[in-house]
């Protein structure tokens, strides 16, 4: 049976780590590495940044996702804003993972409180991701117009 396109999910929502809030939003980060990936491949991805944050910032255009091991991980880490370190603690020697590459962010000038995504539309932020539904994505993006 063939999918329809309302089956793709047009967006996700990845968590990130505080220490990730200032390289994403400079726009260091044009890779990121996860262990878990969509199964389709969405074309848009929101930062949440965690704690102390407690934000989404921004979000960015999903340009590819593909599989990759350590070494790949380590050749393309200065697009990453990663250490070998990082990537060693987080993939292990032979492990994989998905390399998310991303466009240039747009970042949102008042972003999106935790407390107040939650009392507004139940968001609780992902251990991971997780899809976004068209009613979140379009609250979202309405901060931009």
């Amino acid at each position: 049976m063939k999918k329809s396109t309302n089956d793709v999910p047009r967006s996700v929502v990845y968590s990130f780590n505080g220490r990730w809030d200032k390289p994403l939003i400079s726009g260091k980060v044009e890779v990121f590495f996860r262990k878990r990936r969509p199964v389709s491949m969405p074309s848009r991805v929101f930062f949440y940044v965690g704690v102390p944050v407690k934000k989404i910032i921004g979000f960015a255009e999903i340009i590819k996702i593909e599989p990759v091991d350590l070494e790949a991980a380590k050749r393309i880490k200065k697009s990453g804003a990663i250490t070998d370190d990082e990537l060693a603690s987080y993939i292990g020697q032979n492990g994989t993972v998905s390399a998310l590459w991303i466009g240039a962010p747009t970042i949102f000038l008042e972003p999106f409180t935790l407390s107040d995504l939650n009392e507004r539309l139940g968001f609780n932020p992902p251990q991971s991701f997780s899809n976004v539904s068209t009613k979140f994505e379009d609250f979202l993006l309405g901060a931009i117009r």
